[in-house]
């Protein structure tokens, strides 16, 4: 399976790549954004405040594109990014969870595509792959960190919506599409007594803006012959 992720992509950059010295239609886009993120985690009675987590690293995309005409295209591609929350517990506790993870997406985009100008919508399979946790209470801070954790949904889905501007830049909103926690997996401790916490829900979403460009090709440097004539 995680081979498979891998391959479609590849393969798809691939055949782009290849066509688009001879096809306009086709090219490659290197993406990168600046994540705000929030979440809506409901425990019970328990009164949870969230905090806008921003994260600046580390976030890459590569886009294959395809250009139906001047108005319609398509992309897929492969990315990753830092995705997760902030919660305030009580007055006292406040966790920060996130996640790396790995993510195909499609979309659909309208607009002018000579200009490089559109709004588009898709949705992106996303693999978190990279679990880390911090606890803070009383100035201490409390740390855990897995691959592959069972703390966070493996697979999660998300939808989003985008606005690509002339220069490259874009501002994106995305929501999951299932939880981010898994409700019974949570192991929060502080001084290594137990603390309650089991959300029945965490959904997490955010406002992101970053940039859309193609990569620089490399100038060839071409050398000089200097030919001698012979009298």
């Amino acid at each position: 399976m995680h081979k498979l992720i891998l391959i479609i992509p590849a393969s798809l950059f691939a055949l782009s790549a290849s066509a688009q010295e001879k096809n306009k239609k086709n090219y490659i886009l290197s993406a990168s954004e600046l994540i705000f993120s929030s979440g809506e985690v409901t425990d019970g009675d328990m009164k949870i405040d969230p905090v806008v987590r921003f994260s600046g690293f580390f976030h890459f995309q590569t886009q294959a594109h395809y250009d139906f005409n001047k108005f319609a295209g398509v992309y897929t591609g492969i990315g990753m990014r830092n995705v997760g929350f902030i919660n305030k517990l009580n007055d006292s506790v406040r966790i920060k969870q996130r996640s790396y993870s790995l993510g195909i997406p499609f979309a659909v985009k309208l607009g002018d595509m000579n200009e490089r100008v559109w709004v588009a919508a898709g949705a992106e399979a996303e693999l978190m792959f990279a679990y880390k946790q911090k606890v803070f209470y009383g100035g201490q801070k409390f740390k855990n960190h897995k691959w592959f954790s069972d703390k966070v949904n493996l697979f999660n889905p998300s939808v989003f919506a985008e606005v690509k501007f002339k220069r490259g830049g874009y501002i994106r909103a995305k929501y999951y599409l299932k939880d981010f926690l898994q409700k019974d997996k949570q192991d929060i401790r502080l001084f290594g007594v137990p603390y309650e916490f089991s959300p029945e829900e965490s959904k997490l979403f955010y406002l992101s803006i970053g940039s859309a460009i193609e990569p620089k090709k490399a100038k060839r440097k071409k050398g000089k012959i200097n030919t001698a004539r012979i009298s």
